[in-house]
């Protein structure tokens, strides 16, 4: 019997906050291309700045109608429920390996004629035949995958040809090694809360290198590192104290997330990458 996947903590507090009603179907960061003015940022304008950060994405996909699009760890299905309104005759599969964020999924309607699809599976071993799909989709879901490698070959072998891979990714860069913070360690904060993250330090992150090996042609890269800083306004309750340990892993995970985004020692980017005709 395989062992189950680790899951990061985090999403408890996310499914119970869908729940709730108090939060939406987007589980990533948001998007700003002005920075918003200090008292502005609540639910609804940080909603809309993680519909912007999709956007952003989708744009670089070249979406048409009548595609096949594969989103890989698609959360609570936000990006595909954007296609499916925007788009007719699509076929979106959604691969999670949290089936409890596949039953948040499932609560969506197809329209315009496209098939929403469901599937458990791990993102580095796809339950897909090769050249499947015109478009892999990855929305800062890469950093708990068991390996980058990995999946960018299973990605290029879904792909047919001509085909697209779109992702965003978080990367900390080397230098948030030497970090120390008062009260809690700032890579056991980040494993324990929003963990599994396998390459912390992005030792095997140099994407344009995975994606060649794996026979995909770099095509864009976006560095979004200011453009999503504002996020942590929302993902950090107001109050907490950086330089003392909050107790919860979540929220401890935050803090440090937010400490190193600020500073300067992570990079959130946009990639596109082709498959030859």
């Amino acid at each position: 019997m395989s062992e189950a996947p680790a899951l990061p903590k985090y999403f408890d507090f996310l499914i119970e906050g869908f729940r709730r009603g108090e939060l939406g179907r987007q589980v990533h960061l948001g998007h700003w291309d002005a920075a918003p003015q200090p008292d502005a940022l609540g639910a609804a304008d940080f909603r809309r700045a993680q519909a912007r950060l999709d956007a952003a994405l989708l744009g670089m996909a070249g979406l048409a109608d009548g595609q096949r699009v594969l989103d890989v760890g698609c959360g609570f299905g936000g990006t595909l429920q954007a296609i499916n309104e925007r788009h007719a005759g699509m076929r979106l599969l959604g691969v999670n390996v949290d089936a409890r964020q596949l039953e948040i999924c499932r609560q969506l309607v197809p329209r315009g004629g496209n098939r929403l699809e469901w599937v458990l599976a791990d993102a580095c071993r796809l339950p897909l035949a090769d050249a499947s799909v015109e478009r892999v989709l990855c929305v800062e879901a890469m950093f708990h995958f068991s390996s980058r490698r990995a999946f960018f070959r299973e990605a290029a072998r879904a792909l047919r040809p001509g085909g697209a891979l779109v992702c965003s990714d978080i990367v900390l860069e080397r230098s948030a090694r030497a970090l120390q913070a008062p009260g809690y360690a700032l890579e056991a904060a980040l494993r324990d809360g929003y963990g599994p993250w396998p390459d912390l330090w992005g030792d095997d992150a140099d994407h344009a290198a995975l994606a060649a090996a794996a026979g995909l042609r770099a095509v864009a890269a976006r560095d979004a590192t200011r453009e999503t800083l504002p996020s942590h306004r929302y993902t950090v309750p107001p109050g907490l104290d950086e330089g003392r340990d909050p107790g919860d892993p979540v929220l401890r995970a935050a803090l440090a997330l937010r400490r190193l985004h600020r500073d300067g020692h992570l990079r959130v980017l946009y990639l596109s990458f082709a498959k030859a005709a």
